[in-house]
């Protein structure tokens, strides 16, 4: 592969993954990026090249010998079966393929042997789940091989980089706003149906026929796709919160076989991507334990490592067990799980 495409690589997760490609090797010898008009001809510099953005199009775009998008499902929609056809590798961060049954869902450290399967070469098409189930998958994955994990109850906490950067400048206002007006009534935005400054909300996305919304579906569904298990039980609530970079995830399971917390924190820590940071210190040979540690999104920011801290055990299954998920949303939740992706299937 010779030349690599980006397409939206002005937003909040092209930039991101504009950022991982200066800091790693790559082999491309040329890259080619693509944006909205308003973006066209502006100068990017990336290592040591300098590359001029161009508008999305598809006769540019058929140059590509792979192509990350990192935009919304319908331009992802409108180009990528046009390039899969000519047997171009496309990578997709957006919705569009995820419930595709022909296109793999794929988080690198749990699945990715689908890169390896030759049916998948005959359209070309790989999917990057949501940027919650990514680190929640790897969390799942680890448990599941060892101690099976029968049942997941999980909330997230999502920063508003998660909806782009109007959510980012939405925070950004209404903080402001607050400090100067002293105003802290709940009006909607141009982003969210509430105010999101010093506020948490329990809707990310629209809200279905059942009452889940969207996200929530999403996690739940793309779960149960990346781990092989399409009768798992999962209940998921996702919850907006004022942040701006960075979700948290807090996990309740069932496992099927009896365990001790030391055994999970070594489970978890020999997992490829994750980083468990929960101290303990036994008292008097018991298993219970001291919590020193924890991570929050403000330290997981910038950072390619999923976080697990808090580890517990919890009474309401009888092999349960809490924990506390964090990662950057921006890079493994979205560009470098694409990246990985990529490496994966060239190394093949």
């Amino acid at each position: 592969m010779k030349i690599l495409g980006i397409v939206g690589a002005t937003g909040a997760v092209g930039q991101t993954l504009l950022e991982i490609i200066e800091h790693t090797e790559n082999k491309f010898e040329k890259i080619k990026l693509f944006a909205s008009k308003s973006s066209a001809r502006k100068i990017v510099t990336i290592g040591k090249m300098k590359v001029s953005i161009e508008e999305t199009n598809l006769n540019s775009l058929l140059e590509c010998d792979a192509v990350i998008f990192a935009t919304d499902s319908a331009i992802s929609k409108e180009f990528i079966p046009q390039l899969a056809e000519k047997g171009i590798l496309c990578i997709d961060k957006s919705s569009a393929f995820r419930d595709h049954p022909n296109v793999p869902l794929v988080v690198p450290e749990v699945n990715g042997s689908l890169l390896l399967e030759k049916d998948f070469k005959t359209f070309p098409v790989v999917a990057s789940p949501n940027c919650c189930t990514i680190p929640l998958t790897m969390v799942l994955k680890a448990l599941d091989d060892k101690f099976g994990v029968t049942k997941t109850i999980v909330s997230t906490y999502q920063s508003v980089s998660g909806a782009g950067k109007l959510g980012v400048d939405v925070l950004t206002e209404e903080t402001k706003h607050f400090f100067n007006a002293h105003d802290l009534s709940c009006q909607k935005s141009t982003v969210f149906p509430k105010s999101i400054a010093f506020n948490v909300m329990p809707f990310v996305a629209s809200i279905l026929d059942n009452g889940d919304t969207d996200e929530e579906s999403k996690i739940m569904f793309e779960t149960k796709k990346v781990l092989g298990k399409p009768n798992f039980a999962i209940a998921a609530t996702s919850v907006r919160v004022p942040t701006f970079v960075g979700h948290g995830e807090s996990v309740t399971l069932e496992l099927d076989k009896q365990f001790n917390v030391i055994e999970i924190i070594e489970t978890l820590s020999k997992f490829p991507g994750l980083c468990v940071v929960d101290e303990k210190k036994p008292q008097d040979d018991d298993e219970d334990v001291l919590f020193e540690s924890f991570v929050t999104p403000r330290e997981a920011h910038g950072r390619d490592e999923v976080f697990v801290s808090r580890i517990r055990r919890c009474e309401v299954f009888e092999n349960g067990l809490s924990l506390w998920i964090v990662s950057d949303n921006l890079r493994k939740g979205a560009a470098l799980n694409a990246w990985q992706i990529l490496q994966h299937y060239i190394a093949g």
